[in-house]
């Protein structure tokens, strides 16, 4: 193939080069900012104080708190899916600013995981992939996370396709409601857990949450002037799925498109309880409630003003939009 090298090259198509920068947008250079400013480091956390503090907790309380961050990890397992989408936004040339705060996001997300992976690791190491039970209650909660990562393995295959079918700025807001139901369940948990540095770490995730939440804001008010109805219908079910993915940690387990074992809910209640009372923070129901009754009204206030319609919540006693099921072919998960 020869080359003409007296004309400028022509680049292919979805592809990190060229290079852009563009420094006017003021409001994501700032949250940029604040996001390098807001880092925090899961290692400074004194572990071996908490491992001294697990080994005087009776064995099903250790389990209990095990299990709930196993489950956790389900949704903070997301650094591939924020690296996958960076490479994505430079692949179709998306604002250098958010292509720097995917990056912080991407990080955000590793951090969060290794929270979970380091507070199993001092409750009861090995859980739940090289953890033996030894009684019916210890093989459920293995069995109920196991089965909880396998509905992550459908929902990662899910999102590498997505992208083949939906626009980015859909894609991302597709986090929004997730991230304002997490500021708010995360906070409570910084209030009401006993055992450092749990209090301190929750406080620490929350900040990051509301940080993610403020981006996929502004993704939504440069996105939404320009969609089409369909597109906002897309969002509006998108949403929902929102609800029903990220509702399993932070609600109770979903009825619709989760494939679980017929006793998850009594075998996830059961050990919510006893984390709860051993000083985890879990939230009671009604704390739940309220707090996706609150994310429920801070999305509703800001989709509305484009006019996105918020989906139906009979869970939560909320009227919208009927969307139908949550199927996985025609709806991008959400971590």
């Amino acid at each position: 193939m020869e080359f003409d090298y007296t004309k400028d090259p022509e680049f292919p198509r979805e592809n990190i080069y060229p290079i852009e920068w563009d420094f006017t947008d003021s409001r994501a250079w700032k949250l940029y900012s604040r996001a390098k400013s807001e880092q925090w480091d899961e290692e400074n956390f004194d572990w071996n104080r908490l491992r001294e503090v697990a080994s005087g907790l009776d064995r099903k309380e250790r389990i209990a708190m095990s299990y709930w961050w196993a489950l956790l990890s389900n949704f903070d397992n997301a650094t591939a899916v924020f690296a996958f989408a960076l490479v994505k936004g430079q692949e179709l040339h998306v604002k250098k600013s958010y292509e720097a705060l995917i990056a912080t996001v991407t990080c955000d997300e590793c951090r969060h995981n290794l929270l979970c992976g380091r507070s199993i690791d001092c409750m009861m190491p090995g859980f739940p992939t090289k953890f033996k039970p030894t009684n019916d209650l210890e093989e459920r909660a293995r069995r109920n996370v196991l089965w909880t990562w396998y509905n992550g393995s459908r929902y990662w295959n899910a999102y590498k396709q997505a992208y083949e079918k939906y626009t980015f700025d859909v894609l991302m807001t597709s986090f929004m409601m997730g991230e304002a139901a997490a500021t708010t369940v995360f906070t409570e948990m910084g209030r009401h857990a006993r055992l450092e540095p749990f209090p301190s770490a929750f406080r620490s995730v929350a900040r990051d949450e509301t940080r993610h939440y403020a981006f996929t804001h502004l993704l939504m008010h440069e996105g939404l002037n320009e969609m089409s109805e369909e597109r906002k219908k897309l969002v509006t079910k998108q949403i929902r799925a929102g609800f029903v993915f990220l509702s399993l940690i932070t609600y109770r387990p979903p009825k619709d498109f989760w494939r679980l074992p017929p006793d998850f809910e009594r075998t996830h209640f059961e050990l919510e309880s006893i984390a709860r009372d051993a000083g985890l923070g879990v939230p009671l129901m009604e704390e739940k409630e309220l707090a996706w009754r609150n994310a429920v009204m801070r999305v509703g206030a800001t989709v509305s003003r484009y006019g996105v319609r918020m989906p139906d919540m009979p869970e939560l006693g909320i009227s919208g939009e009927d969307v139908g099921e949550i199927d996985e072919s025609d709806v991008m998960p959400v971590f």
